[in-house]
């Protein structure tokens, strides 16, 4: 009976003890007069995590806590919340004040819920990240609550922890006295840190921006930019410069302790990967950057904390590479900027240390004062560095110096050697002009010395433009001014061009604000920028096209607009164009001669004038230039000066004004075809060949090959430099094609390299003459060229002709290379012949057609590799193949007749006869 009676009371108080809610009982902590203040109260605290986020703290007090293990605590990256409790017991009778400091200034809420002494009320406070509650803007300041415990108190104490972003904290307990040392110890130690931090920010800002101009120092100085800032995003000290929102001050300290990435990336990239690695490092080090900046942005837009920890993951992953790299490149001996190298390694490291920390990977303590150490570490190795840095951005700056002055020096020899060149030209050119000018009186039939005169005053022109351009440069070009009628001397300079207008068949419009308009201005000088632009107009305006004027005389300036609506200037170009010796189009295949001097001569001489000039470009729709110039209207009976008379100026020509030639007949003469795009010179070679040769001619590659095709000229002689096709590029075409390989081409250029030589020699130029070239040495090679092909020809027309003797090594190849073609045409030839040979109607319209060619390319084709037309090369096959079956005595001479494609018997006997002195009967 006893039994039963304590049976039922143990089950009473079991049902007692679990079955009725109750509030749980919380850790408690002793506070007494021999403890050691202020104390870590982390490992005597218990943490209760809610996944749902929705719990109450009566319903969290009804709840098991686990007690903490350690004397810290990493709280993860998610969405839950943790709750921490505790129960503080004073016994102190000293103190009833107590301040508890949570150690992480990121923390993103916290609410403290303090009991009273009776445990069953609760006070309530809540602390985001601090923001305008912040003591001091450059220190970092952790969360604080007070507790008012009195001696032999005990509170119960509930911490609700809301924070996305995980962070690494202790709780510590302080009385009044220890915090506001501990605070005071901690300003002095941040102040000293801070003080590192942003002197070397100051210090690396005013080297890089003016003094070391070193591209690696200046992307260094930028990693440290961005570095301090992280840093100071790191402890909250960048948010809440910003903002007072702590909900924006978070994303703020996150895009700044997240950019450090940002910074080390394009440093390592530009110093150490570019030209150094391989691709694969470079698409490493840009996803680094990439991934960076898109941390960066989302986590404005979408605050989770997966975004979160993917920047932690980014910053330890990058740091890792980057020191990794640096170790490698220093093992493999690979060049390094060092003076920069070690201290970023430290300093990437120290962040790689933090936020490994933070993940929980390494949990030992001291892992946070070696982190900044290494910090510090990197500061100071920087600055011993500085004399190193010093002393490699001196030796550049002497050497620099020193290279600016052999510079100076040599611009001067330069500008000295044009002026005295140009002087020197100016002599013989007097000497050549003079008596040019009277054999033209004397010879006017002979339209050589126009041409001659013509390219004498063009060569004066740029000799000019040279000398104008070397007293620009020295400083000696100054303002002549004379008081003139401006409006009336621009109409005369517009006129002049007319001629040229009609000439190449160009609309040519100007027009002035003003009749007239009386000014001192510097004739020389407008006439040049005005002839410049406008010659430049007709240059780039096709036949047909359009060029237009417009003169506006303003109160204080003239404004000059010269407009053409031809090719344009592409966009990338326009900015250059002014440039000195600068060709928008400067490749082999050109449309347009230039050497670069007349728009840069019209800008310097415009600022002499103190005026602007600017230009508007679309390509394939034209140009506008824009000259405005300070231009006064002055009277002209004022200060009693005379207008001066107007100087005329000289007519403007086309230089390269197409001449004039009769159309030459072929009688039984070897063709000569001209591919020049020069129409002067194009004109003077034809003068050299014309009585001894059928002449063809093509102004540019491209219509030079097409001829080659047609007429399957003996010889092509061409130019390097051309429109469309250059020399180059129509020798490859031609050597190239089956029926025109067989043609000799000489090539005729300015470009007298060696390796310009070697480069048309490869590609099949039989022969290469520089310009200026003697025109006897032209008719010689030329001779000598169309020889050589006649002696190769005997090895259609005779048994196995011994090849040419004592010719050079590249000139056997070139040779070899064509008759290899020669021969592949004529075996294609034989196999055709061989097919059809007993047609009797086989004719050459056919036979061209088969050998899918026209007519006259097989004529001319057989004639240059055999020396015979179509029907004597056919009939001849046919009478080889006849002989070779009458002396095997295969057949009757009538069987062989029909069998070779003969159909009189009497026909085949007489040619047969003729080729061999014997008749078919007589052969058997």
């Amino acid at each position: 009976m006893k039994m039963k009676n304590y049976i039922k009371l143990f089950f009473f108080f079991v049902i007692a003890f679990y079955g009725f809610p109750k509030q749980g009982i919380s850790q408690e902590i002793v506070l007494s007069e021999d403890q050691k203040i202020p104390k870590n109260i982390t490992s005597s605290i218990e943490i209760l995590k809610d996944s749902t986020g929705k719990l109450t703290l009566e319903q969290v007090a009804a709840m098991n806590f686990k007690k903490s293990p350690k004397d810290h605590i990493i709280f993860p990256y998610s969405d839950d919340i943790f709750w921490v409790r505790f129960s503080l017991k004073n016994t102190n009778a000293t103190n009833k004040d107590w301040i508890l400091v949570w150690t992480n200034p990121l923390v993103e809420q916290l609410d403290i819920y303090i009991s009273d002494t009776t445990g069953q009320k609760f006070s309530h406070k809540q602390q985001k990240i601090l923001t305008v509650e912040k003591e001091k803007k450059l220190i970092d300041q952790d969360p604080t609550f007070v507790v008012d415990l009195s001696p032999n108190q005990r509170k119960n104490i509930y911490v609700k922890v809301t924070s996305k972003r995980g962070h690494y904290m202790t709780l510590r307990l302080h009385s009044e006295k220890t915090y506001y040392k501990s605070k005071l110890e901690g300003y002095a130690g941040q102040s000293f840190f801070n003080g590192l931090v942003i002197f070397r920010l100051f210090l690396v800002l005013t080297l890089s921006l003016f003094i070391i101009s070193n591209f690696a120092f200046r992307l260094y100085s930028l990693h440290t930019v961005i570095k301090t800032f992280a840093f100071w995003g790191y402890l909250n000290i960048a948010g809440p410069w910003f903002t007072d929102d702590p909900d924006v001050a978070k994303k703020i300290d996150f895009l700044f302790y997240n950019s450090v990435t940002l910074g080390g990336g394009i440093f390592v990239y530009f110093t150490q990967i570019k030209g150094k690695f391989s691709k694969i490092h470079t698409f490493i080090a840009m996803s680094i950057i990439g991934l960076t900046i898109f941390e960066s942005i989302i986590v404005f837009v979408d605050y989770q904390w997966y975004w979160l920890k993917l920047g932690v993951y980014s910053i330890i992953i990058s740091a890792t590479y980057f020191s990794c790299l640096y170790l490698y490149s220093i093992v493999k001996k690979i060049s390094i900027e060092k003076y920069y190298a070690i201290p970023f390694i430290l300093g990437m490291i120290s962040y790689a240390l933090l936020y490994i920390r933070l993940l929980g990977w390494i949990e030992y303590e001291p892992v946070y004062s070696i982190a900044y150490l290494l910090f510090l570490g990197e500061i100071f190795v920087f600055v011993i560095f500085l004399g190193g840095i010093f002393r490699s951005a001196e030796q550049k700056l002497h050497f620099s110096i020193e290279q600016n002055s052999r510079l100076k020096e040599l611009d001067n020899l330069k500008t000295s050697f044009f002026a005295n060149i140009s002087h020197e030209f100016r002599t013989p050119l007097t000497l050549i002009l003079s008596p040019l000018k009277d054999l033209r009186r004397e010879f006017p039939e002979r339209d050589i010395f126009r041409l001659m005169q013509q390219n004498a005053e063009r060569l004066l022109t740029l000799i000019n433009q040279l000398l104008d351009l070397s007293k620009l440069e020295a400083g000696k070009m100054d303002m002549q001014l004379q008081r003139a009628d401006l409006a009336q001397f621009l109409n005369y300079l517009f006129a002049s061009f007319e001629s040229l207008a009609q000439n190449k068949k160009i609309l040519f419009q100007y027009e002035q604000s003003q009749l007239s308009y009386i000014a001192d201005f510097d004739q020389d000088k407008v006439e040049k920028v005005v002839t410049n632009l406008l010659s430049n107009a007709f240059k780039f305006t096709p036949p047909s096209g359009r060029v237009q004027v417009r003169v506006d005389y303003q109160k204080t300036q003239l404004v000059l607009k010269v407009q053409d609506f031809g090719i344009g200037i592409d966009s990338q170009r326009l900015p250059r164009i002014f440039d000195r010796f600068y060709q928008a189009d400067s490749g082999n295949n050109r449309t347009y001669e230039g050497t670069g001097i007349g728009l840069a001569l019209v800008k310097e001489l415009v600022q002499v004038m103190k005026g602007s000039i600017h230009v508007e470009s679309k390509v394939g729709e034209g140009s506008v230039f824009t000259v405005m110039l300070p231009m006064l209207e002055e009277s002209a009976a004022a200060n009693n000066q005379v207008i001066v008379p107007i100087n005329m100026p000289k007519e403007q020509t086309l230089l390269e004004e197409e001449l004039l030639m009769e159309t030459p007949t072929n009688d039984g003469k070897e063709v000569l075809l001209i591919v020049e795009d020069n129409p002067e010179l194009r004109a003077y070679i034809r003068e050299i060949f014309a009585p001894h040769y059928y002449l063809l001619e093509a102004s540019d590659g491209q219509e030079g090959l097409e001829k080659a095709i047609e007429e399957l000229p003996d010889v092509v002689i061409c130019d390097l430099m051309m429109p469309r096709l250059d020399g180059f590029g129509l020798c490859k075409a031609i050597k190239q094609n089956e029926l025109t390989n067989h043609i000799p081409i000489v090539m005729l250029t300015a470009k007298a390299t060696l390796a310009d030589r070697l480069e048309g020699l490869e590609l099949g130029a039989d022969d290469y003459l520089s310009k200026p070239f003697d025109r006897e040495e032209l008719q010689v090679r030329v001779r000598n060229l169309i020889k050589q092909r006649q002696v190769l020809l005997q090895k259609y027309t005779k048994d196995r002709a011994s090849e040419l003797a004592q010719q050079s090594q590249m000139e056997e190849e070139i040779a070899l290379k064509n008759r290899i073609s020669d021969e592949q045409f004529m075996q294609r030839c034989h196999e055709v012949l061989m097919q059809h040979l007993g047609e009797s109607g086989f004719d050459v319209e056919r036979f061209a057609e088969i050998m899918n060619v026209s007519s006259v390319q097989l004529r001319r084709k057989l004639k240059a590799s055999t020396g015979q037309g179509v029907i004597e090369y056919l009939r001849n096959f046919r009478l080889e193949r006849a002989a070779e079956m009458l002396a095997n005595q295969t057949a009757t001479v009538s069987e062989v007749a029909y069998k070779v494609g003969f159909e009189s018997l009497s026909y085949f006997s007489k040619v047969f006869f003729e080729k061999y002195g014997k008749s078919p009967s007589e052969w058997l």
